[in-house]
C-alpha cells in the first residue's frame, strides 16, 4: 500500500481515511502474499492503518515516530502471521504492540537522558537562575528538538548514537538540535 503525503498541518485525526491513503497496487511476484494468511494480513493492514498510525500518533506527539511504530507492529503482526487466529479481530492485538513499543522507545530515551552519575555539586543562586532561564527556554522547543539537544549537547553523543536512541537518522538529530539552538538564541 501505498501512503499518500499528508501536509503536515493537518492533524491525522481530522484527516478521513481517504485521504490518507491512495489506491492499492497489488503486485505479482515474491512481494505479494500467496497464502491464505499473507491475503488475511494484507486485509488487515489495509483496515487497521489508519488506526493504529492514529494511535501511535497520540503516544508519541511525533509524525515520524508514530509511522515507526505503526510499521513495527505490522511488522510483528507479519512475522506471527502464521500463529494468528484471524478468524478475531487483530486492532487489539497490533494497538498493544504499538503501545508497548512506544513504551520501550520512552524508557530508551529516558535512560538516555539519567546518566548514572550523579556527584553533582550544590547548586549557587546565579547557577538556579540560569537553570531556570534554560528550563523555561526548553519548554518553548519541541519534544524532538529537545532530546536532540539534551542528547548532542549536554551527554556530548555523536549524532549517530543520539539518532539510534531516538530512533532516527544522524541527520535528523543534527537538524533538530540546531533548530533547537537558534530558537533558544532567539530567546535571549
Amino acid at each position: 500500500m501505498l501512503l499518500a503525503r499528508v501536509p503536515f498541518d493537518m492533524m491525522p485525526l481530522d484527516i478521513p481515511a481517504t485521504k490518507l491513503t491512495e489506491p492499492v497496487t497489488r503486485r505479482a511476484g515474491p512481494a505479494r502474499a500467496t497464502d491464505a494468511a499473507g491475503d488475511a494480513f494484507e486485509s488487515a493492514f489495509d483496515e487497521n492503518w489508519l488506526a493504529v498510525f492514529r494511535f501511535a500518533l497520540a503516544w508519541t506527539n511525533d509524525w515520524a515516530a508514530a509511522e515507526d511504530l505503526a510499521q513495527d507492529s505490522f511488522l510483528r503482526l507479519w512475522d506471527r502471521r502464521h500463529e494468528i487466529d484471524w478468524t478475531r479481530p487483530v486492532l487489539p492485538w497490533l494497538l498493544v504492540a504499538t503501545r508497548r513499543r512506544a513504551t520501550d522507545r520512552f524508557r530508551r530515551i529516558r535512560r538516555a537522558l539519567n546518566p548514572r552519575e550523579t556527584g553533582a555539586a550544590p547548586i549557587d543562586s546565579d547557577a538556579r537562575l540560569e537553570w531556570l532561564d534554560l528550563s523555561a527556554g526548553f519548554a518553548t522547543l519541541s519534544a524532538l528538538e529537545r532530546t536532540a539537544l539534551v542528547l548532542t549537547a549536554l551527554l556530548d553523543m555523536e549524532a549517530a548514537a543520539a539518532g539510534e536512541v531516538l530512533g532516527i537518522g544522524a541527520n535528523a538529530v543534527r537538524s533538530a538540535a540546531s533548530r533547537g539552538r537558534r530558537k533558544l538564541k532567539e530567546r535571549r
